[in-house]
């Protein structure tokens, strides 16, 4: 039934008139103007069907509105109640698909009192529990919501525990590798210092037979110059020797400290642990 018909009078439409409905009957499945209300409520066939305003028509849902007291398939009026299929029937249904059903029952009986019937009383009480459940579970999913949000700071806030213990943990190895440093760059400096000290001693001993060669040189006798000269050769070689033996020994050597950085590009695939932690996600039945 169209929005437009719902408000003309089908009586009149019939007599070309267009009177404004103001009832509709369900099982005449037509629209009464005022004056043609009055007809339908007085006459022997109408008086007793139940009318509806136009106004709680067109409040009634759509698949209620559409429904006909017509059989679909016959065009008669549906008269039998089909207990086995659940479905109303018209008297040609019953020469059809209905032939062999016994439980066949007067479709008036049936709709009698059907407000009050324990079949709306379970639908109400079905939707009723059902309308329960499902306000229930919105309150589930929203609690979870709210859970899986504190959740996921949670995790944040451990996920930043963790990097801090790795970085306190690299914190240590850097103080160790410095440690290793300070202590390898004493070493090596006190080494280099024992040389140094070493070579400085030596020069003065050189720089000493230097000057006596000179001082031989413009005072001593030949024959004290001769002998002075033989002893400042013996001693200038055993110098020699014993600093070709400090070369040899590696004492004095070149040193250099350098730092070889981990290449962490290469090896980061290669650890047993490839991440600072797991998270993970469990499913449990809601109550």
């Amino acid at each position: 039934m169209a929005t437009s018909e719902r408000h003309l009078c089908d009586i009149c439409m019939t007599q070309h008139l267009t009177e404004n409905a103001i009832v509709r009957c369900p099982e005449c499945e037509e629209s009464f103007c005022e004056k043609c209300k009055i007809h339908h409520e007085v006459a022997k066939a109408t008086k007793k069907h139940e009318i509806i305003s136009i106004e709680n028509v067109l409040k009634l849902p759509k698949f209620v509105q559409d429904i006909k007291m017509n059989c679909s398939e016959h065009d008669e009026r549906l008269v039998l109640y089909c207990e086995a299929h659940e479905v109303p029937c018209c008297t040609q249904c019953l020469h059809n698909g209905h032939a062999g059903c016994r439980n066949l029952t007067s479709f008036q009986k049936v709709i009698h009192n059907v407000k009050e019937s324990s079949l709306l009383l379970d639908l109400v009480t079905t939707l009723s529990d059902l309308m329960t459940n499902i306000k229930n579970s919105i309150e589930d999913r929203t609690a979870n919501l709210q859970g899986l949000a504190e959740q996921k700071k949670r995790c944040k806030r451990e996920i930043k525990t963790a990097r801090g213990e790795i970085k306190a943990y690299f914190d240590e190895l850097e103080t160790n590798l410095l440690d290793d440093l300070q202590k390898a760059f004493n070493e090596k400096e006190s080494e280099v210092q024992n040389m140094l000290e070493e070579f400085e001693v030596r020069k003065s001993d050189v720089c000493e037979m230097q000057e006596h060669v000179t001082i031989v040189k413009s005072i001593a006798s030949e024959f004290q110059s001769f002998m002075a000269i033989r002893e400042l050769i013996k001693t200038a070689n055993t110098a020699e020797a014993e600093l070709q033996h400090l070369f040899e020994s590696g004492l004095s050597n070149w040193i250099e400290i350098f730092y070889a950085p981990v290449d962490w590009n290469s090896v980061k695939d290669k650890l047993p642990v490839p991440s600072i932690g797991k998270f993970y996600v469990r499913d449990d039945v809601s109550e």
